[in-house]
């Protein structure tokens, strides 16, 4: 039996009352929040000036603290490259010609608009309608199976045949959430065009998603997607729609829906003697967000381990695509993120300034890190364990901080007495020392802590956690403000948030004293996500770096899942699920709309350049 020793700091946890006092703590935290989550950090957006702001700021605060920079160039900042959300900088337009010099011009904003899938630059090329653009081997259906599209525009029909009815399950409407065939998402017929190397797309709403205006896809809809493929898309109304098929075809686009509902089969045709010229003023940046990383040296045998904690300092910026909650309205203004993730950037500021005076500290190294890139995929945080600044084989634990700023009680009893403040700790199952830790914290501060045992979840700890490193993830749960512009400093609690560092400070002290360092547990099982997924759940980790366009490649497996159980390994690419082709994440989630729990799938990957197919029971 191996014997594990327990720090001063510990012990300490379980028989030191805490008492309300504040030492200056709130006026440090107030300044440094409303500073990050103010005007001048423009929601710290990863495309905005003001995340440079930010990050001079936390660097700064760093350096005053006495925390070392961990940059390879001595500086704080490790650089890394993404690209910025596509933005329309300049003219855009559209115009059709036809036989007998006839020509279609059309409008900006009246008649079409590009969605946010689109690249910049011009097309000037031949059309094909192509229904639905679906491809379903699996239906023995094929819209393109009888037309040559390579180097052409598309006009592709949103949603199925047959969109408001209920029929035989071949485009079954009515079998999954919210009425949605796995066939009517719009990234799965973008990567079908794609497959089929299509030159440009224009897509036209069908008569069920059309409204009495038709009205045109916002740009910042589809914004946020990433695709490796650049071409031209746009959104066309429908009038001028039909008058192109209608001199193109012969037929006007209700009388091809017509044709294609009575008989299931596709009306697919070439456009012949027409061609589409296009501008698209659309610009992709390349940019180099940064992670800023220091460090204060430990003393003693441990001094050549590592403690990391850290905290995301990005956010929304101007409420960039389908990230921000707040509907179209909150488009265009800022997204102050003060709570997601102001407060925990702030939290570990105040620790490495209370760490920072500590002179002679012994035990481990203490890393801080505050990621960017966060709300993009984690980008940041996978950047750093691809890429790590201290090993990560003598890491023994990273903290992570992430909405910490709403320490809110809980609901009244039966006799009226508020509950105690609900702190959420996930990744308690992840190390063997953590449970008596947190039941130390639990105590001492006064809280009802949700354990949530598993490494994995939409924050920066989960890009530890798949390298194998304990974690833990202090988070005080969502609210209506999440990921809008009111989340604002001034609904900050910081009472709450001053607790939350006083907490983190003892943690994190015995975690860098304790003489046997915390052992990494597999959870088998996955942590509570917040937002519910389509469909069933594989438990497959997506790769959201990952822009090959063959497939999604996944990260893994989690421990004790279905896709575990199913053979699936790290690097695998999805290609098709039951048939429906996979060329991206949201095109995975797209294809598992409609399946249900216990019902095999067969699911081909791509592994080492070879496909196979491998069965899995969601």
């Amino acid at each position: 039996m191996r014997i594990r020793y327990l720090s001063l700091a510990f012990l300490i946890l379980f028989v030191t009352p805490v008492f309300a006092q504040d030492d200056g703590t709130l006026g440090r935290l107030k300044k440094d929040i409303f500073y990050l989550a103010g005007p001048e950090c423009e929601g710290r957006g990863v495309e905005t000036k003001g995340l440079d702001k930010a990050a001079d700021y936390i660097a700064a605060s760093l350096k005053a603290s006495g925390v070392q920079p961990a940059g390879k160039d001595g500086s704080y900042f490790q650089p890394f490259a993404m690209t910025a959300f596509p933005e329309v900088i300049g003219k855009t337009s559209l115009a059709f010609t036809g036989p007998d010099e006839k020509t279609l011009t059309l409008k900006e904003k009246e008649d079409f608009q590009p969605t946010g899938y689109s690249s910049g630059g011009n097309l000037d090329a031949g059309i094909v309608y192509v229904g639905h653009g679906i491809t379903a081997p699996n239906l023995k259906y094929d819209d393109y199976a009888d037309v040559d599209v390579k180097g052409k525009w598309v006009i592709v029909i949103r949603r199925t045949p047959r969109p408001d009815v209920e029929r035989d399950g071949r485009f079954d409407t009515v079998a999954a959430i919210n009425g949605e065939s796995p066939y009517n998402a719009i990234r799965l017929k973008f990567d079908n065009a794609v497959d089929h190397k299509a030159a440009g797309i224009i897509f036209v709403s069908d008569p069920v998603t059309a409204d009495d205006a038709d009205t045109l896809i916002p740009f910042n809809a589809h914004q946020y997607e990433d695709v490796s493929t650049r071409l031209p898309v746009v959104h066309m109304k429908r009038t001028a729609a039909s008058r192109l098929l209608k001199e193109g075809l012969g037929k006007t686009l209700q009388e091809l829906e017509a044709e294609n509902d009575k008989t299931l089969k596709p009306n697919s045709a070439v456009l012949n003697g027409w061609a589409g010229q296009a501008e698209m003023g659309v610009e992709r940046r390349a940019i180099e967000p940064k992670n800023i990383v220091g460090y204060l040296e430990g003393s003693g045998p441990l001094a050549e381990e590592t403690v990391v904690v850290g905290a995301h300092y990005d956010h929304l910026g101007y409420g960039s695509g389908r990230l921000s909650a707040g509907g179209p309205n909150a488009q265009g203004k800022v997204h102050f993120g003060a709570d997601d993730n102001g407060s925990g950037t702030t939290a570990v500021l105040e620790l490495a300034r209370r760490f920072g005076v500590m002179k002679n500290r012994r035990g481990r190294r203490i890393v801080f890190i505050l990621f960017s890139g966060e709300e993009r995929g984690l980008i940041g945080s996978k950047f750093y364990a691809e890429h790590p600044l201290f090993p990560l084989d003598k890491t023994v634990a990273m903290v992570n901080l992430d909405m910490v700023g709403r320490l809110r009680p809980g609901p009244g009893d039966w006799l009226g007495f508020t509950q105690k403040p609900q702190l959420q700790i996930w990744g308690s199952g992840t190390g063997d020392t953590f449970g008596r830790t947190i039941d130390a914290a639990e105590n001492r501060y006064g809280l009802k802590v949700k354990r949530l045992p598993g490494g994995t979840g939409p924050s920066d700890h989960d890009s530890f956690y798949r390298k194998k490193i304990p974690v833990l993830f202090f988070f005080t749960d969502y609210h209506p403000q999440y990921h809008r512009p009111t989340d604002t400093p001034d609904t900050i609690d910081l009472p709450g948030l001053a607790l939350i560092v006083n907490l983190t400070e003892d943690l994190l002290t015995d975690l860098s004293t304790a003489l046997a360092p915390p052992k990494y547990i597999e959870v088998k099982e996955e942590s509570t996500r917040p937002v519910a997924m389509p469909g069933v759940r594989l438990g497959v980790r997506p790769d959201y770096t990952y822009m090959g366009g063959d497939g999604m490649r996944i990260d893994g497996a989690t421990p004790g899942s279905a896709a575990e159980k199913a053979g699936f390994k790290e690097g695998d690419v999805i290609d098709d699920i039951d048939g429906v082709p996979v060329r991206s994440v949201n095109g995975y989630m797209s294809a598992l709309v409609g399946k249900k729990p216990g019902n095999t799938l067969e699911v081909t990957v791509i592994r080492g350049g070879k496909k196979m197919k491998l069965k899995i029971t969601p």
